[in-house]
């Protein structure tokens, strides 16, 4: 393989179709990215801007590797910010060594002084995240997977093959469930209401500016950008609750189904309430609602990523989540920010613990 001829440069219209190659090679049919309309959705229909896909070509000039880079919105410490995350690195078999690695970060690098982009976000090898919290453990954060099973046979039956380690754990994890996943009881929360939605409404503009500075940091979450990120491509379908109290939006959840590792799972892919006493209220009842919805449809828990900096992070213990040991994990969210040469102290100084952070904001789900 000729190596030396690897080039570097960005996707054109007539890669589009080797690119969903390379990436089903890797990924699957399962991926969020197979169909062309798939590429479209986040190449294109991004309310941030359109995407740039950073790319290498073998000496015919045929893409052989590439990296996403997908623009953002970022809420920093009461001021908007343009950012984004880098996602889907990836290079063909044949082409894996570190010459091309080495010729595809650089021309990523690049997008970001071309495109005047101060900051990105990605979710990281475990090697990457050691190697950045050696140098900046400020830049880099685990982000922990809180669980809740909600049919113990069925994670019995997936993780254990013998019978009576199923019968052993079936049974005692009934028990297990009931001290270790507790849900504690909440005040009287008979005057909220829970409400399926089938899209997002003008609502969640408002309820936006009234949240948007809750956290240090967090990826901009007004109506546009909700309907983009949970948008039906790849098959996928997600389930939009909203808690109201005399007609004030008080918070809301999205929900999808899937098979994680080959067990059906429910995801909390986001999850925010409003501040004070009646947002957590309405945070237990968005919660008791998604778990009757989750059982409803047979999975074996619900899952889903919190920053314990959160309050929704307490919502979620007090409604029996707990955090997932990274051995039974099915990966380990590593999450690490990169400044790109902005004078700007306040970026500078940013944290990756201060960042709001939900499976809202990891690519693949």
């Amino acid at each position: 393989m000729e190596t030396d001829r690897v080039t570097a440069g960005l996707a054109r219209e007539e890669d589009v179709d080797r690119i969903l190659e390379i990436n089903q090679l890797e990924y699957g049919p399962s991926d969020v990215l197979v169909t062309r309309e798939d590429f479209a959705w986040r190449y294109e229909q991004n309310p941030a801007g359109r995407a740039v896909v950073a790319v290498i070509r073998d000496s015919l000039g045929e893409v052989v590797g590439f990296i996403w880079v997908v623009p953002l919105r970022l809420r920093l410490q009461g001021r908007d910010c343009p950012a984004a995350t880098g996602t889907n690195l990836l290079i063909h078999p044949q082409h894996r060594n570190g010459f091309a690695y080495a010729k595809l970060i650089r021309r990523f690098e690049r997008v970001f002084e071309e495109n005047s982009i101060p900051v990105h976000f990605s979710f990281v090898s475990d090697g990457a995240y050691q190697r950045q919290r050696r140098g900046r453990p400020q830049t880099v954060s685990t982000i922990p997977l809180l669980l809740r099973p909600l049919n113990v046979e069925t994670l019995a039956q997936t993780h254990f093959t013998n019978r009576w380690q199923r019968f052993l754990i079936s049974g005692a994890g009934r028990l297990l469930a009931h001290f270790l996943f507790h849900r504690k009881s909440a005040a009287s929360l008979s005057d909220i209401a829970i409400q399926s939605v089938a899209q997002f409404g003008d609502d969640f503009d408002e309820f936006w500016r009234q949240s948007a500075d809750r956290y240090p940091v967090m990826v901009i979450r007004d109506r546009a950008f909700l309907a983009w990120r949970f948008a039906g491509v790849s098959g996928r379908e997600y389930r939009i609750l909203v808690a109201r109290a005399e007609e004030r939006m008080l918070g809301y959840v999205v929900l999808r189904c899937a098979l994680i590792r080959g067990l059906p799972m429910g995801l909390i892919m986001d999850f925010l309430v409003a501040s004070g006493p009646a947002g957590e209220a309405a945070g237990l009842c968005l919660l008791a609602e998604a778990e009757a919805y989750l059982r409803g449809c047979g999975v074996a828990g619900a899952a889903g990523l919190m920053v314990p900096m959160a309050v929704e992070y307490g919502i979620l213990r007090r409604a029996g989540y707990r955090p997932l040991p990274a051995i039974l994990a099915p990966r380990i969210f590593r999450f690490a920010l990169y400044g790109h040469g902005s004078s700007d102290l306040v970026l500078n100084a940013m944290r990756a613990q201060d960042w709001f952070v939900t499976l809202a904001d990891y690519e693949s789900y």
